[in-house]
Parts: C-alpha cells; sequence; structure tokens
C-alpha cells in the first residue's frame, strides 16, 4: 500500500473513531469499516438520502450538518458525529425520511452489501447500532405523547 493510501486510511479511520456508533472500537476493526467507506461531499439544500427510495447506504456525517424531513416536515437535526440509514441497511425497506445538507457537508457512507456482514462479524457493533435504534424509537415515542 502506498503512502499516501495510508495517509488517506488513516484520517478515514480518525474520522470514524469520531462517530458515536464507532468511538472507542479497536483500530483494526475501524481500519477494516474504513476500507469500505466512500467519501461523500454536499452542497446546502442537497438531498442526501430521499424519502421512499431504496438506497441502502449508511451516512456517517464529518462535518456540516443536515436536516431530517419526513412527510415534508423537519424532524431532526444532525451534525458531525452522527450518522442515519441504519434502517435501510437493516431492513432493505423504503428510506423513512429524507436527509437534507443544511451547511456543506462531508459525510462517509457504506453501502448495505458491506455493511451487512460487518454487522454479522463484529457483535459490539451490531449492539451499539441496536441501541441507537431503540433510542430513536424511544425519542419518537415520547415525542407523540
Amino acid at each position: 500500500m502506498s503512502k499516501n493510501r495510508d495517509k488517506v486510511d488513516s484520517a478515514i479511520t480518525d474520522a470514524l473513531s469520531s462517530v458515536t456508533l464507532f468511538s472507542g472500537l479497536p483500530k483494526k476493526t475501524l481500519q477494516q469499516i474504513a476500507s469500505m467507506c466512500h467519501e461523500h461531499r454536499f452542497a446546502p439544500g442537497d438531498e442526501m438520502v430521499t424519502q421512499g427510495d431504496l438506497s441502502g447506504r449508511f451516512y456517517m456525517i464529518l462535518e456540516g450538518g443536515a436536516e431530517v424531513r419526513a412527510n415534508g416536515h423537519v424532524v431532526n437535526t444532525l451534525g458531525p458525529g452522527q450518522h442515519f440509514g441504519e434502517y435501510a441497511v437493516i431492513d432493505s425497506q423504503p428510506r423513512s425520511a429524507t436527509v437534507v445538507a443544511a451547511t456543506p457537508v462531508r459525510a462517509y457512507s457504506l453501502a448495505s452489501i458491506t455493511l451487512r456482514p460487518l454487522l454479522k462479524e463484529q457483535p459490539e457493533l451490531t449492539y451499539r447500532l441496536l441501541l441507537n435504534v431503540c433510542e430513536r424509537v424511544r425519542a419518537l415515542e415520547r415525542s407523540m405523547t
């Protein structure tokens, strides 16, 4: 592997460690995840994902902010270290919300075809993802009362 590629992988690994879902995971695991990531940049107003789409990508925001919109209403905001798209990866159903860049956004994504096997191999990662899903469901329940 070239020195330039090593630097890129190291930068991705460092960035992943700042994402809540991945913080504290062993460096080897982070390197494995980093090797599967794709970088994306979005301008303000760009739709990162669209409600109803069947795209199975999981996104991690490294820089910038985004709005989560369901049925045309802003239901959440996301910033650095936060992620979205785990539902689409887990159940392969249409996206439940649109995510729009509110500022310039730099994000990494993982395709469901690469993330699903990783979840089977890494029980700690799967457990963290499950906890995050529970947290989001509970927040939704609280907002409905």
